[in-house]
């Protein structure tokens, strides 16, 4: 109680100053991440404003990648609290579950620019189009490099799961409680954003 009651009385520079280095290093590159998104769906709506109404289809499969994203996300929520539950089985498959999820997502990502391609959409001159084309590829690499952390910590996991010992003492470790705790935290950031931007262009465009 006292504890608690200390930790509210901290002002908001000491509440930072305590935070992990990792942690700190996270929200700053989600701040940074964020304002980019921003200025350039802004740019975006600014060009569309300049052109006039765009004619141009969304392919449909888009409407699946956000259905898997979704699902991914639900997937991926409880992992921290599996990892401190000890629940290793739950653990893995959701960390699973979630990974393969994220390859149907990044499947039909490219089903997606593929259909754009073809249709002359995405690499066109029109100003709007390069906006959608830069936004999504953005979106992509940000979810590359997720996707690909998730599958190394679910490598990491697999390995201290064979071995009681190795996993208490993760589990007592406070950064492998952050590992997972801010891979669930981005991967909710990166669902939020696609579907901000899929349905932005949905509506704009």
């Amino acid at each position: 109680m006292n504890k608690k009651t200390k930790e509210e009385d901290l002002s908001f520079f000491e509440r930072v100053e305590r935070l992990h280095p990792y942690k700190m290093i996270f929200i700053l590159s989600l701040v940074g991440s964020t304002l980019i998104f921003l200025f350039l769906l802004f740019s975006f709506f600014m060009s569309l404003g300049n052109e006039g109404q765009k004619e141009i289809e969304i392919p449909a499969v888009f409407a699946l990648s956000t259905v898997l994203i979704g699902a991914s996300s639900f997937m991926i929520h409880p992992i921290h609290s599996l990892f401190k539950a000890e629940e290793i089985s739950s653990l893995l498959t959701a960390l699973r579950f979630t990974f393969f999820l994220g390859l149907g997502f990044a499947l039909c990502q490219f089903l997606g620019w593929k259909a754009l391609k073809d249709s002359e959409i995405l690499f066109s001159s029109e100003v709007s189009s390069s906006f959608f084309y830069v936004l999504t590829g953005l979106h992509a690499l940000h979810f590359l490099a997720a996707h690909t952390y998730l599958g190394f910590l679910i490598l990491q996991t697999q390995s201290i799961s064979k071995d009681p010992v190795q996993y208490l003492i993760a589990e007592t470790n406070p950064y492998w409680h952050l590992k997972y705790e801010l891979l669930t935290k981005g991967w909710h950031f990166l669902g939020i954003l696609w579907a901000i931007l899929i349905l932005s262009f949905w509506v704009f465009l």
